[in-house]
């Protein structure tokens, strides 16, 4: 049995018959009965109620040495029925712990089974769960994270038993150190939002929750944004190896779809610029007919007055028939041909005067005024104009004097 224990090995020496195991060892007597028979090479008997026991018991010895040693033995049983029996195999580990947990993880191992198999946490593991001290359910809790991609089943494990353990109800620090074993990362969304809900779970955690939902929240919207057409060719340029020329044309045709784009939407706003125009154009237009209509409507209300007022200024003209009475004779007094004559006997008379002042003057040497002009020129203005004068008083005179005798 020593050379089949590395423990008996460093606590043994040669001659001594009996010692006493310090610190004890957590093995019961049954337990080592069973190490002992397999050691003197007796069949032993495994079973789902002792097999967590015989495997504790073998790491605590450090049975590990040799082709068959009793570890190997009892974790081939344990990995066949496992399966089968985890709930007795949980159960049994209850009075072995720490050393159940701390030498070869046979509850978390249990539990990790059930949970593969299941998708989902057995009522019947829950259970045993429950049982379990707060030290001793950390323990496990802790193993587990770093055992589950998942921790929705962890959260869930933890959940059931900060409502229904045994021991009552924990303090915040403990509820704390047990729920620093969950990952939020490593939650779904509908989980998380779970948590932040749970009035259950600590502050601490909670809030840890909350800015994990946040990121994630802040991460999915990202990657929906970028996950387009580009997004997908990037990818498939990432994944196969992209020649220059392809290259190239990639950036050519993003540069005219950009451009493309850039007078779409300049053609997008000249066509509202028309549109606003247009539509300007189309209110001055209509404002137009309807002032043209108004004033053809006043021009027809204004025609029937413009009728009536011609009507009566027609009326009040009329031509009179003229009386061969008051005609002028030719050569009768006030006629042309008779001021004429009259006018021809003044100017005769008048050049007589004229030439018999301008000998006068002549022989004297003094034709000229102080200004240059002849005094004959200007009496013979002065002259003529008089003649005029009362060649016309006497016509207007003569005729005046018929119209009253007649």
């Amino acid at each position: 049995m020593i050379s089949k224990s590395t423990y008996l090995k460093r606590h043994l020496t040669t001659g001594i018959t009996d010692f006493t195991l310090s610190p004890p060892l957590n093995i019961t007597a049954e337990t080592f009965t069973t190490v002992t028979e397999f050691c003197y090479g007796r069949k032993i008997q495994l079973k789902p109620t002792n097999v967590a026991a015989v495997i504790t018991a073998t790491e605590l010895l450090g049975m590990r040495e040799g082709d068959i040693n009793l570890r190997d033995v009892a974790e081939s049983f344990f990995d066949r029925i496992v399966c089968v029996e985890a709930v007795t195999v949980l159960r049994s580990c209850l009075s072995l712990f720490p050393e159940v947990e701390t030498t070869s993880l046979v509850v978390s191992r249990c539990i990790e089974t059930v949970i593969l198999e299941k998708e989902d946490m057995d009522e019947n593991v829950l259970d045993v769960v429950v049982e379990m001290e707060h030290r001793d359910f950390e323990m496990v809790v802790y193993s587990l994270n770093g055992r589950l991609e998942n921790h929705d089943v962890l959260y869930k494990l933890v959940d059931v038993y900060l409502k229904e353990n045994k021991y009552g109800k924990l303090t915040d620090e403990q509820k704390t150190e047990i729920c620093n074993s969950i990952d939020c990362t490593k939650l779904s969304p509908h989980t998380l939002v779970d948590c932040v809900q749970n009035p259950i779970m600590p502050l601490r955690f909670i809030i840890r929750a909350i800015l994990v939902e946040h990121l994630t929240t802040r991460r999915t919207i990202t990657e929906a944004a970028t996950t387009t057409a580009a997004g997908s060719f990037q990818q498939q340029v990432e994944v196969h190896r992209t020649s220059l020329r392809e290259f190239l044309q990639l950036d050519t045709t993003r540069r005219q779809n950009a451009q493309l784009k850039e007078a779409m939407n300049s053609t997008h706003s000249r066509i509202q610029t028309l549109e606003r125009e247009l539509s300007c154009m189309k209110k001055i237009l209509q404002d137009h007919q309807a002032e043209e209509v108004k004033e053809k409507e006043t021009e027809k209300e204004k025609e029937p007055e413009n009728s009536v007022l011609n009507s009566e200024r027609s009326s009040s003209f009329h031509v009179l028939p003229i009386d061969e009475s008051s005609k002028i004779q030719r050569g009768g007094r006030g006629s042309v041909s008779s001021s004429g004559f009259v006018l021809d006997n003044m100017i005769k008379k008048n050049n007589a005067m004229v030439k018999y002042k301008y000998n006068v003057n002549s022989s004297e040497g003094s034709c000229h005024e102080g200004n240059g002009t002849p005094k004959s020129a200007t009496s013979f203005r002065h002259r003529f104009i008089t003649g005029l004068k009362n060649t016309f008083k006497i016509s207007n005179s003569s005729s005046n004097l018929k119209d009253h005798h007649q």
